[in-house]
């Protein structure tokens, strides 16, 4: 494979577009597929300056590198409209989808002999952009090499197909839901006026946490999560209160659910402390979900 081959993004919506962008600094030549795609897209990839192809046969031909970012429910159309035209080179899985999906998308690609990276991107298009890639050691170090030196940071994983896409659903899961937690505790504080509280409540715990385990609940997971489990059996039904009280006031009430279940599967916890931080990890999991509550 050339050291910078030629290149195609499906589809370059804004996240697409900056990837582009990038590779271009590169001299990397970047084709796309405008056929379907709106004016708003068209001039994004003009802009970032991709080079059209007629149509999916071209664009395969033309291409040893494809990357696919598309909106997550598009993957696997994306996937078989290249597979299906019989394409031998890097099939790049880049959009925010399951392992288990990344697995079979890579299976559409074994007759053909292809080979199959999956990434995981993690920032904003309009900052210094993560792009995690895991799978076959050769494919990942051809997909790294198109954005040497540029602002996106290829960081090669350990693991196979399906390790990038699991850091990526874990961090948003992370980065996204703690503002959707946020936002619904905000909305019940301030339906009974006490939101400038809650505030300063939080910037006092913040400031604890902080000086407890580090800069973020990843600094040390084990100080973060343990002390929780330990204690998590007696938050299940202080979470259950509040969504009776999401519910009273119209608000979304499955996160507070959601997060008694979690404590739930702690109860073995109830009268000793988690060994280590596997433990109360291996508690999380389906299988225990039917554990006895504690009395």
């Amino acid at each position: 494979m050339a050291d910078r081959p030629t290149t195609a993004i499906l589809h370059p919506g804004q996240m697409g577009a900056a990837f582009a962008r990038q590779a271009r600094r590169n001299d990397v030549d970047v084709v796309w597929l405008p056929t379907g795609r709106s004016a708003a897209t068209r001039e994004r990839a003009e802009a970032a300056g991709l080079r059209p192809v007629p149509d999916i046969g071209t664009l395969v031909e033309t291409s040893l590198v494809i990357i696919s970012i598309c909106p997550s429910n598009a993957a696997e159309d994306v996937a078989r409209s290249v597979a299906g035209q019989g394409f031998t080179g890097t099939f790049v899985e880049a959009n925010a989808i399951g392992p288990e999906r990344v697995g079979e998308i890579a299976k559409l690609f074994e007759p053909n002999g292809a080979t199959v990276v999956d990434a995981g991107i993690l920032g904003a298009a309009s900052t210094r952009m993560r792009f995690y890639l895991s799978g076959p050691a050769p494919g990942v170090s051809a997909v790294a090499r198109l954005f040497d030196g540029t602002d996106v940071a290829a960081i090669p994983l350990d693991g196979g197909v399906g390790t990038a896409s699991a850091l990526k659903l874990a961090f948003a899961l992370w980065q996204k839901g703690a503002r959707a937690l946020a936002a619904v505790s905000y909305a019940l504080a301030d339906r009974y006026e006490v939101a400038e509280r809650l505030c300063a409540e939080a910037e006092t715990e913040a400031d604890a946490e902080a000086e407890r385990t580090g800069r973020s609940p990843f600094s040390s997971p084990e100080g973060y999560v343990l002390p929780a489990a330990t204690r998590g059996w007696r938050w299940e039904l202080e979470m259950d209160e509040i969504a009776g009280s999401l519910d009273a006031t119209d608000l979304p009430d499955g996160l507070p659910r959601a997060v008694a279940d979690v404590f739930a599967r702690w109860a073995p916890l109830k009268d000793r402390p988690a060994e280590d931080l596997a433990e109360a990890l291996a508690l999380l999991r389906v299988g225990n979900r039917d554990a006895p509550r504690p009395a």
